[in-house]
């Protein structure tokens, strides 16, 4: 492989090495540098919200953990190993994210990450064209938890409900629900939605608590009591919780607002590309009541069936 490059570009810090398929490979010492620490690792996977989850949990816990995250939107076969390769002896967590598109991709991901914490934010219909049914694309995402202590989820999912009630755990890990219909770990209440905030009530352990988001569409909602279930698991007072979750930011791409031009708003919603996302997309363009005139652009909505 050196000899390639000519002597003026000869690479002399580099240190090369051939193989036969460069991503196993990648996938094989990612997977060797990941078994060095023993710090708590949070993966994320499920069909939407992924990312988000990962960052906002970055906020809500900066202050109190040396975090090393996945960037971006790092969740492939290739990024995964990226993302791994990132942590260090000085971080006291790591919370990596997950995302397949075809069977069989998990199992390998699941190698590499090896979470001991599982975060599943919901199931939907990004890359369906791949699977048999949703049963199935469920079974595939369980695959990245099949080692996990604890577990995260929303119990309102039926379909995940289901397969974890049959899915083939090497350990059987600790379950920690929510939900808005039935009785769970973290039972939610009411939602109240006003002037860009939505208060969030819920019974944990007996008692009520509450917090406050600076966000009210349904994906946002949803997405910070993932967030909100993690950290009442790993055992942070809802005091401090409430006082994290009010300062959430947005990330970028997805759902922002901004100013344009001829007193027109901009809605930059990017960041997804699925039929769920468009579905919480026009939801929010709906809550903008200063304009009369909406316009919807709108892109191929690929992989989707």
């Amino acid at each position: 492989v050196a000899s390639e490059y000519s002597a003026s570009e000869k690479l002399d810090d580099a240190f090369f090495i051939r193989v036969d398929n460069p991503l196993v490979a990648l996938q094989t010492v990612a997977a060797s540098k990941r078994a060095q620490y023993n710090y708590p690792l949070i993966g994320i996977t499920g069909s939407n919200g992924k990312t988000i989850v990962k960052e906002w949990l970055y906020q809500l816990l900066d202050a109190t953990y040396n975090i090393i995250r996945s960037p971006k939107s790092y969740n492939s076969q290739i990024g995964v190993p990226l993302s791994v390769w990132r942590m260090k002896s000085e971080n006291n967590l790591a919370i990596i994210e997950a995302g397949i598109s075809m069977p069989g991709e998990m199992v390998k991901l699941e190698r590499i990450i090896r979470p001991t914490i599982g975060i599943f934010t919901n199931l939907g219909q990004a890359h369906d064209e791949n699977f048999t049914d949703s049963n199935q694309k469920a079974r595939e995402k369980l695959d990245l938890f099949m080692n996990v202590d604890t577990l995260i989820y929303c119990k309102d999912y039926l379909v995940i409900q289901e397969e974890l009630n049959h899915y083939p755990f090497e350990s059987q890990p600790k379950f920690f629900s929510w939900s808005r219909k039935t009785t769970a770990d973290l039972q939610i209440g009411r939602t109240e939605k006003k002037e860009g905030l939505t208060e969030i009530q819920g019974i944990y352990q007996h008692n009520f608590i509450r917090i406050t988001i600076p966000f009210t569409d349904e994906a946002s909602i949803e997405n910070a009591i993932h967030c909100w279930a993690t950290m009442l698991y790993l055992g942070i007072d809802n005091e401090e919780i409430a006082r994290w979750m009010e300062l959430l930011a947005p990330v970028a791409m997805r759902l922002e607002l901004k100013q344009g031009i001829n007193d027109c708003s901009v809605i930059n919603d990017s960041y997804n590309s699925d039929l769920q996302s468009i579905s919480i997309a026009l939801d929010f363009l709906q809550q903008q009541q200063q304009h009369p005139q909406r316009t919807l652009i709108l892109s191929d909505i690929l992989q989707t069936g």
